[in-house]
């Protein structure tokens, strides 16, 4: 009878431990189902988040180098009227156009969930168009009250030349966004190209070397010289927002 009963409860044991072994190994395979789930979820944010942001950089590098392109062929066109620099209040566009072209081709931008990498960058150039735009206007505003109180030579000295502020800010953001990016090719372009233009354009480099060079009248020169900052805008529009933007757009395909 003890012996009946001994393996009853050896039976009885045995079973129980064969549900709990079960049930552990489903908990554990629910657990790794689970974070399967969370890492491929994980993956899939990462992805659109890259996507979303890729194009916004792909098309604020269009605009800018569009809008260089603009003021260009105006400041050229304009130089016969004597209207020299009209071109430049185009940049007042730059953010309309950015913000319309972003609405129109970003379709997805409403369901792309929040990513603290996406909003760096994007709080970055935010923050650079900020600057860029309000001493654009600072400078137009002292322009428009100091011109007429002054001779020409006079304000020469005085003068805010906008462009090289406007290319050591953008050669700052660009190298924020490496930063933000890890791209330590980005951050170097940014800090060098920055500095280096800003020299280039606060020492007008460019416009010595043009007036030596080729036998034009100086009116003509200052001409080119509010001409020539585009094609370095230009340069900083293609490699620091629109090649990391296609870079993105690559890397989350």
């Amino acid at each position: 009878m003890r012996s009946v009963e001994r393996k009853q409860a050896q039976t009885k044991l045995v079973t129980l431990l064969k549900k709990k072994r079960i049930m552990e190994e489903n908990s554990n395979m629910t657990a790794e189902r689970s974070l399967e789930i969370i890492t491929k979820q994980i993956e899939q944010n990462r992805r659109a988040v890259s996507k979303t942001l890729g194009q916004s950089l792909y098309i604020s590098g269009l605009c800018i180098m569009a809008i260089t392109v603009l003021v260009a062929v105006i400041n050229f066109l304009a130089m016969s009227s004597g209207m020299v620099g009209i071109g430049h209040l185009l940049w007042f566009l730059l953010p309309v156009a950015i913000w319309f072209f972003s609405r129109k081709y970003i379709k997805e931008r409403a369901h792309t969930p929040t990513n603290m990498v996406g909003q760096m960058v994007a709080k970055t150039w935010q923050t650079f168009g900020i600057f860029g735009l309000g001493f654009f206007i600072v400078a137009i505003v002292c322009t428009a009250i100091l011109l007429p109180m002054m001779t020409v030579a006079e304000y020469s000295v005085v003068q805010i030349r906008v462009a090289p502020i406007i290319v050591l800010l953008m050669g700052m953001a660009i190298a924020m966004s490496g930063q933000i990016l890890n791209q330590r090719w980005l951050v170097w372009f940014g800090v060098v190209a920055g500095l280096l233009c800003f020299v280039w354009e606060h020492f007008e480099v460019g416009a010595s070397l043009l007036t030596k060079c080729v036998a034009i009248e100086p009116y003509e020169a200052s001409v080119f010289m509010s001409t020539l900052p585009c094609i370095t805008i230009f340069i900083f529009g293609c490699v620091g927002l629109l090649l990391p933007g296609m870079m993105l757009k690559k890397q989350s395909a």
